[in-house]
């Protein structure tokens, strides 16, 4: 069918006396390369292809940077749209320091481009203009760039590193998206956006400094970026959005400013190596499955700046320990509906509640599905008193685990009277 939509247009072209040439006029270099322009002013010119079916760029191409047509001299200001797509051929290209302007597409799928330098007086770089260069292994971004546009250079699986000019206030949407081999990026002071998918997939990356001047981290930004290890983010970002560091396997610690108040769906959902996390007092939201399959997170600090948990927040097979600030609880999802907690949680782990809210949490839903409920926290249950006739009732590890005897370390006990004490068994 793709083969007579194909020919049907061929022939219609021929019978409207329409042509396929994309280009005003064709002009060869000195090396016998021919080059084809479309006029875009009075005296300039934007490279483009030949025809709307067939692309000719191949091995080395050198783009002067002016041309004379038939007596006339023009100055060649930008690459086309499409200018060279698919040219899998093209292994080098040589920009003038006239082009002013990176079309979009204008590079895409040049599998065979290995560098590129762009010129100090291009201000954008286009939609997808060097997306699925595939061999491409480096790139100078001048100080002139202000827009890097989207997924300027998804795809560039060869790229290592990547450094952002001072110029550039805002990374659009998937601009370095699954360039698996980049290993580092410099983010300037002068970027204050990074947005949605900016990193998404970057598999090798292994840290990343986010500067005090970014004020948004977009949806998936950081997303499957599994060699990162740690990320600390700073204190002017208000919001960590949907997606922004999940499936982040690689993720040990993470620093949450607190200038944080909102942790949005799944922001780091799937970060399996994630051991510890610090929630400031400012956060008011957790979101559904904000830390959905964080398997090695075993202890976590809710603050009592938090009103609302929402489905999935903490779903954790192996969280061990919950340390909850929140001084009035308020209802959230237990064991039977879209739970909050992993049922392992809230059969195993303890549940450590500030002084004198234990009755309040036992009659709160969701909350009181929690087998384990101790007063005070792990380092100060020793401060809760009991009555001078109270029995041990029972014996719990720091895991939540219940002990048929004493075992040797610390051991939380339940006493007949309703307290709680902590011993050191040696």
């Amino acid at each position: 069918m793709r083969k007579i939509t194909f020919l049907l247009t061929i022939v219609f072209m021929s019978m409207t006396g329409m042509d396929c040439f994309a280009y005003d006029i064709a002009v060869e270099n000195e090396d016998g390369v021919t080059i084809y322009y479309n006029t875009t002013g009075d005296a300039e010119l934007e490279v483009t292809y030949r025809t709307i079916f067939h692309y000719c760029y191949s091995g080395n191409v050198v783009i002067p940077e002016k041309v004379t047509y038939n007596g006339k001299t023009y100055s060649v200001t930008s690459i086309g749209q499409n200018a060279f797509h698919d040219c899998s051929g093209l292994t080098s290209v040589t920009i003038p320091n006239s082009v002013t302007k990176i079309g979009d597409l204008a590079f895409q799928n040049c599998t065979g481009l290995t560098s590129i330098t762009i010129p100090n007086r291009v201000t954008t770089i286009g939609v997808e203009a060097f997306s699925g260069c595939t061999s491409l292994t480096s790139v100078t971004i001048p100080n002139s760039v202000t827009n890097i546009e989207v997924g300027a250079f998804s795809g560039c699986t060869g790229l290592t590193s990547v450094t952002i000019p001072n110029s550039v206030t805002t990374i659009q949407q998937h601009a370095f998206d699954r360039c698996s081999g980049l290993t580092s990026v410099t983010i300037p002071n002068s970027v204050t956006t990074i947005r949605n998918g900016v990193f998404f997939g970057c598999s090798s990356l292994t840290s990343v400094t986010i500067p005090n001047s970014v004020t948004t981290i977009g949806q998936n930004a950081f997303s499957d970026c599994t060699s990162l290890t740690s990320v600390t983010i700073p204190n002017s970002v208000t919001l960590i959005e949907e997606g922004t560091f999940s499936g982040c396997t690689g993720l040990t610690s993470v620093t949450i400013p607190n200038s944080v108040t909102l942790i949005e769906y799944q922001a780091f959902s799937g970060c399996t190596g994630l051991t510890s996390v610090n929630i400031p007092n400012s956060v008011t939201t957790i979101g559904g499955s904000a830390f959905y399959g964080c398997s090695s997170l075993t202890s976590v600090t809710i603050p009592n700046s938090v009103t609302n948990i929402r489905d999935f927040a903490f779903y954790c097979e192996y969280l061990s320990e919950v340390i909850s600030l929140i001084e009035t609880p308020f209802e959230i999802n237990g064991k039977s509906f879209y739970p909050v907690f992993h049922l392992n949680t809230f059969n195993n782990a303890t549940l450590y509640v500030p002084s004198g809210m234990i009755e309040k949490y036992k009659t709160t839903k969701g909350w009181k599905d929690f087998q384990h409920i101790v007063e005070g926290n792990p380092s100060g249950i020793n401060g809760v008193s009991t009555s001078a006739n109270a029995t041990e009732k029972e014996r719990y590890n720091l895991s939540g685990e219940r002990l048929s005897k004493p075992q040797r370390g610390v051991n939380i006990i339940r006493m007949s009277d309703g307290t709680m004490k902590k011993v050191v068994v040696k």
